[in-house]
Parts: C-alpha cells; sequence; structure tokens
C-alpha cells in the first residue's frame, strides 16, 4: 500500500502565504497537483508531488 505525505491545503497555503484561490487558480491554470481523491471537505494535497512541482517550475524560469 502506498503511503503519502499529506499536507492540508490550510497549511498548504500558510506556508506558501497565498489563498485558498491561488491553488485553485493554478490547479486549473498551471497544472498544481490536485488534492487526493476522498480527502473530504478539507482537501488534502501529496506534499511530495506539490514539492516536484515547485522544483519544475523553478526549473522553467532558468
Amino acid at each position: 500500500m502506498q503511503q503519502f505525505n499529506i499536507i492540508p491545503r490550510s497549511r498548504l497555503c500558510e506556508e506558501l502565504g497565498i489563498s485558498r484561490s491561488t491553488i485553485k487558480r493554478w490547479i486549473q491554470t498551471r497544472q498544481f497537483p490536485r488534492p487526493l481523491k476522498a480527502s473530504g471537505r478539507a482537501p488534502l494535497f501529496d506534499k511530495q508531488s506539490v514539492i516536484d512541482w515547485f522544483d519544475n517550475m523553478e526549473g522553467q524560469n532558468d
């Protein structure tokens, strides 16, 4: 069984200094990782997928 290192959306927003609407916009326009399926009312994200996304975005900006 695969184990995820998860982060709730509220903490993700806090750590990144962004709003919930920014995450929604990034999902729609920048291929930001989608929340895990069946994560309930408070969306949960796979932390490694988010880290990989940022690493990829930094590589595109070099």
